[in-house]
């Protein structure tokens, strides 16, 4: 990742928090963003403002990167909200707010990033995912379609953009611990019956960490992953498997 351009969204805390931390010890330059922005730029981190659903400002993220570094090896789209609803209790506005957060998103980021990274000779693409893309889970409609169009977006622009060197895959998580883990334990208001959930969906007895997933993320993204594109990876303690 050494001297590589770095841009990766929802960086405040959770994942994308472990993601910038583990590369800037890589020597690379990491443009992180966030709906606010909470720190003061370092020698290798830009700290920028980001609504990831804001159209108008991707093109001044992009247009920042492109006047500074005139390139971009590497866009992660980390950003999405969970929130639980079945069929009959999400409104059409939360539906659009959860497919426009988590997944038109990603549609923006990629589309305006393209033109930068076609400029770098070993580029990629990494979005975040869910076990919810591949199996189906109860209350979470809403959720579950917005992470579950990234796996066919993955594949697709990963074969668009194949002729331009551009790999692209994605992360499919299970329960982490980050603030979006909290809201589901809040929901079913019981520590003891949060923890039994938890392990009895994840064959490895456990939630993973940020870490654990930023440690696949930044694989996904690197040369060391060089023969892989159009990939849905899950990261989820053998959840999908059982």
């Amino acid at each position: 990742m050494k001297n590589k351009i770095i841009l990766v969204t929802g960086t405040s805390s959770g994942i994308g928090k472990s993601i910038i931390q583990t590369l800037n010890k890589k020597n690379c330059k990491i443009i992180a963003t966030s709906r606010k922005k909470i720190n003061k730029n370092t020698k290798n981190i830009y700290f920028l403002n980001l609504d990831v659903t804001n159209e108008d400002q991707w093109k001044e993220t992009i247009y920042f990167i492109k006047k500074k570094f005139g390139k971009l090896d590497v866009l992660i789209n980390n950003a999405g909200i969970r929130i639980s609803g079945n069929i009959e209790n999400t409104s059409t506005k939360l539906w659009d707010k959860i497919i426009n957060t988590n997944l038109t998103s990603i549609f923006l980021g990629c589309k305006y990033a393209v033109p930068l990274l076609k400029k770098s000779k070993k580029a990629s693409i990494v979005n975040l995912a869910s076990i919810t893309s591949i199996r189906g889970v109860t209350n979470m409609i809403a959720y579950a379609s917005s992470k579950g169009a990234i796996v066919t977006f993955t594949a697709s622009l990963a074969l668009d953009l194949a002729k331009h060197g551009i790999r692209v895959n994605a992360v499919a998580p299970g329960a982490v611990n980050t603030k979006m883990v909290w809201s589901l334990k809040k929901e079913i208001n019981s520590e003891k019956k949060f923890n039994k959930r938890m392990k009895d969906a994840h064959p490895i007895g456990r939630i993973a960490t940020p870490q654990e997933i930023a440690n696949v993320v930044i694989f996904l993204a690197g040369d060391e992953s060089s023969f892989m594109t159009g990939l849905t990876i899950p990261v989820d303690g053998g959840r999908s498997i059982r």
